[in-house]
């Protein structure tokens, strides 16, 4: 088995990780986690509501008591605003208004709440965690470290996504091309699958198979 560290080396080249010293940073990786997937969870008993917009404030102000920079936490904001406006409007064609507005609301405050914990955990710690979790399966042929590896770099590519919408919707508007809202889906697409082939080369280079 590889090492824990060959493993969160490898990681930490994905790292949207920003240093400061609030107490979200030095929060146990274990608890941020639980947090995480019990918040995500919860988000979906939220009723259907124009006041679920409301819990989106939760990780924006998770932000400021991170200390992280404003414009960090705009760019996070806008990177999302294509694929929200995509989601919104198809939405809207097959639910009602209220609905729509709920289920946006439940994927912002998610893909921030994801993006607030990368900015404050760094993904060797998040690595070890998830490692350590996993172990007791062991027995059962579950690879700790693999498992460890995948939801790192699951949380790390959130904010690469977000980056390649924005991309792609800047070079359509550069180059003034006047397309459908959901024309970006296909670049996105092939951006993505790009990006994870040059990542799986970049692990086989390095031993992680």
């Amino acid at each position: 088995m590889r090492s824990t560290a060959t493993w969160s080396t490898s990681a930490d080249m994905l790292s949207l990780y920003y240093p400061a010293g609030s107490f979200l940073h030095r929060m146990p990786t274990g608890l941020k986690l639980a947090l995480l997937a019990i918040g995500s969870a919860a988000l979906f008993f939220l009723p259907d509501s124009y006041w679920s917009i409301l819990v989106v404030a939760i990780p924006l102000l998770g932000y400021v008591l991170a200390r992280i920079p404003l414009r960090i936490m705009v760019t996070d904001v806008l990177r999302m605003a294509f694929l929200l406006v995509f989601l919104l409007v198809t939405q809207l064609i097959f639910n009602e208004p209220e609905v729509a507005t709920t289920v946006v609301a439940r994927l912002t405050t998610i893909i921030l709440a994801a993006q607030l914990f990368t900015r404050t955990t760094r993904i060797k710690h998040l690595v070890v965690t998830v490692e350590k979790l996993m172990t007791p399966f062991e027995p059962l042929g579950v690879n700790p470290s693999k498992v460890a590896l995948a939801v790192a770099l699951m949380l790390s590519a959130l904010g690469q996504i977000m980056g390649f919408i924005g991309q792609v919707r800047d070079a359509q508007h550069a180059r003034g091309v006047r397309l459908a809202p959901w024309a970006w889906v296909v670049p996105v697409l092939v951006l993505s699958l790009k990006h994870a082939d040059d990542m799986a080369d970049a692990l086989v280079v390095r031993g992680l198979d």
